[in-house]
């Protein structure tokens, strides 16, 4: 069922099936809630799965003149009171994971993003799943990159999302998953071009949140692909090492749910059975 909560004078447009234990699936840059279809569709059996269109993507339109992963955290929590969620797990695919660590951060009480109930501490969060993505911040070469993107966006917004979108998957599976990138880049054309580049502003602007996963302890899970070009592998398992954070790591890049979708949903399932 897709439904909408207005924040900020702007619908935010979500979906939710299932009935149990609540669980937020949060989409990355260039998706929507249409990518967690498949796996929307078998945790429902178990839960209650909601999966929302962040401003600026899918069917949510952009807000204002850069969209922070604070802001994205906020307007999840907006969504966790609108339906009166007591607690809630939060899965996060690339960016997704970065609003799932802020979202964390607002609810341990570290960050100023403001609560309109008494229960938000930190067990309003119960597991987090970070998917192709890691707690650390840009490095300044990706910084640089971030700001040719914006550039190239306001140029040749077309051009722009068909290689944005390519360059998630890896070379060697470009013809393997030809149709799914094609549905990709219809998805990601949804956005407009404010909303990607308020976005690529948000991220490259985003701060590191190692600490969020320090208090998580064996509440998280990161997931990983071996050869994944949009974030730095090597230096994420040295973090989810130094903070005791479980790693589960794939084969293939940045597309687990696509390039791995029965061994993801098997993931998820022992992850989020574990007491």
């Amino acid at each position: 069922m897709t439904m909408n909560f207005t924040y900020k004078q702007t619908p935010i447009h979500y979906s939710s099936t299932g009935a149990g234990e609540p669980l937020i699936l949060i989409h990355g840059f260039l998706e929507n809630k249409n990518m967690w279809a498949t796996l929307q569709g078998e945790l429902s059996k178990n839960y209650r799965v909601l999966a929302v269109d962040l401003p600026g993507h899918g069917e949510t339109e952009a807000i204002g003149y850069i969209h922070t992963m604070e802001d994205y955290a906020e307007i999840l929590l907006a969504l966790i009171q609108f339906e009166n969620l007591q607690k809630v797990s939060l899965i996060g695919h690339s960016m997704g994971g970065y609003v799932a660590l802020a979202l964390a951060e607002s609810c341990l009480g570290w960050s100023g993003l403001q609560t309109q109930d008494t229960q938000a501490g930190s067990e309003k969060i119960n597991k987090i799943l970070l998917l192709n993505s890691t707690p650390l911040a840009d490095s300044e070469i990706r910084k640089q990159e971030r700001n040719r993107a914006i550039g190239m966006i306001q140029k040749y917004p077309q051009a722009f999302v068909t290689m944005a979108v390519k360059h998630l998957f890896l070379p060697q599976d470009q013809d393997r998953f030809s149709s799914e990138i094609d549905t990709a880049i219809l998805e990601a054309r949804h956005c407009s071009q404010k909303g990607i580049i308020n976005t690529l502003k948000g991220l490259r602007d985003r701060k590191e949140r190692v600490d969020v996963l320090k208090k998580m302890n064996d509440k998280s899970l990161i997931v990983l692909g071996a050869l994944d070009g949009v974030i730095d592998v090597d230096a994420t398992k040295a973090v989810a090492h130094a903070t005791r954070t479980k790693v589960e790591v794939l084969s293939g890049g940045h597309m687990s749910y696509i390039e791995h979708p029965d061994m993801l949903l098997n993931t998820l399932k022992k992850f989020l059975s574990q007491q």
